[in-house]
């Protein structure tokens, strides 16, 4: 017989028409639970388990931070110098060139930066091999630079608040310029490997076994339809790029650094116990007082409805997911897919939450309702003491 928690997570599986969900629950420094649901693959009827790797979009922007607070760790960087004199070339917002740019700017969306890199992302990805290097789309006259890239706001201004994506690209250039590695590797190097996990790349050729992958679809509302968006590679990955004779430090969006993240919720689980705790079997992303710093506010305000009203070093803070607990955190949302990774530091518990596709409709809430729904059937089967099985695995048949 199934246990409750599988049959209330089915149910909100059913009610929000979810293709696949992964989770993890941690508490007191150890995973205690993680669960597969769905599918990975509806055509294949792959099914979803806690080592299913999913693009996990946003969240992926806290593991930059976390490699620019590292590097500042190790005095190589200042967040609050201004971030050209570690580009090697002048970042200034055309209206205020008097102000400078700086790194906790970035990692707090007020340096006025607009979400203006799509199309450059996506041609810089496409070259094979790659040749576009960032100032492409940051000085004036770069074939992608437009006068949108800047808000009205001067850099610094907290009422400037916007949400963007570029600071990202920025950020993931200053570390391959500081550390003299591509920007996937120095992931890989000082994050990844050092807290054993194995399933998580910023480049998706280090994925060996495209069946690993969660496809993200879109769902449609008007005939119940679920479209491949992303990760629907069948049994053969495409042909990755030349990145022989790449320069670190030419062009940090290469890997998608501000969402393009592949993990399974069970290795996303030990990356946040590094971070709520400090450390994990040994390891420390952090000092103890940096990492306090990441999850601490810098900002304050009400943006986009209401979801963004705290936000820390490229982590945000929220009272809006749990009710009566402050959670820190990310969300991620894109093609499709939902993701969630919030830990509460007072309890000592925190959760991980990936899905490939659902009926996304906020309503009312600041949160989509499958993101709260989950997180609350999680806070209370797991955050007192609980005598749940430490693993769960259900394949729901859609």
């Amino acid at each position: 017989m199934e246990h409750q928690l599988d049959a209330s997570i089915r149910q909100i599986m059913e009610k929000h028409r979810v293709a696949g969900l992964a989770a993890a629950v941690v508490r007191d420094g150890e995973r205690i639970w993680s669960g597969g649901f769905g599918f990975a693959n509806l055509e294949r009827r792959i099914p979803v388990t806690p080592r299913t790797r999913f693009r996990i979009a946003s969240i992926s922007k806290t593991v930059t931070g976390t490699a620019i607070m590292q590097l500042a760790d190790q005095g190589l960087c200042s967040i609050d110098a201004d971030v050209s004199d570690y580009l090697g070339f002048p970042l200034r917002h055309p209206a205020f060139p008097s102000i400078p740019v700086t790194m906790r700017q970035l990692m707090t969306h007020t340096s006025g930066l607009q979400d203006e890199y799509v199309p450059f992302a996506v041609d810089a990805r496409s070259e094979n091999p790659p040749r576009l290097a960032i100032t492409d789309l940051l000085l004036p006259g770069g074939s992608y630079y437009t006068e949108r890239l800047w808000g009205e706001h001067p850099p610094g201004d907290p009422a400037g608040f916007f949400y963007s994506n570029t600071g990202a690209l920025i950020l993931a250039t200053v570390v391959e310029k500081l550390s003299g590695e591509r920007f996937d590797r120095y992931c890989r190097t000082h994050l990844f490997d050092p807290l054993g996990m194995r399933e998580t790349s910023f480049r998706l050729h280090d994925l060996s076994d495209p069946r690993s992958l969660a496809v993200l679809y879109e769902y449609s509302a008007e005939d119940g339809s679920y479209t491949p968006a992303m990760d629907d590679y069948g049994d053969t990955l495409p042909a990755e790029p030349d990145y022989d004779g790449y320069v670190p430090g030419v062009n940090g969006a290469l890997f998608g650094p501000q969402g393009g993240l592949r993990t399974s919720a069970e290795d996303l689980s030990r990356y946040l116990i590094a971070h709520m705790d400090g450390e994990l079997d040994g390891q420390r992303l952090l000092r103890p007082e940096t990492a306090a710093l990441m999850q601490s506010p810098h900002w304050s305000g009400n943006e986009r409805e209401g979801f963004f009203r705290q936000s820390g070093l490229s982590f945000q803070l929220t009272a809006d997911l749990i009710p009566g607990r402050t959670m820190i955190g990310h969300a991620g949302d894109a093609y499709g897919l939902l993701s969630a990774l919030f830990f509460d530091r007072d309890v000592r518990w925190g959760f991980v939450v990936l899905t490939n596709g659902s009926c996304k409709v906020k309503g009312h809430h600041v949160f989509y309702p499958v993101e709260e729904e989950t997180a609350n059937v999680l806070f209370a089967s797991f955050s007192g003491a609980s005598a749940l099985p430490r693993h769960s695995l259900f394949t729901k048949r859609l």
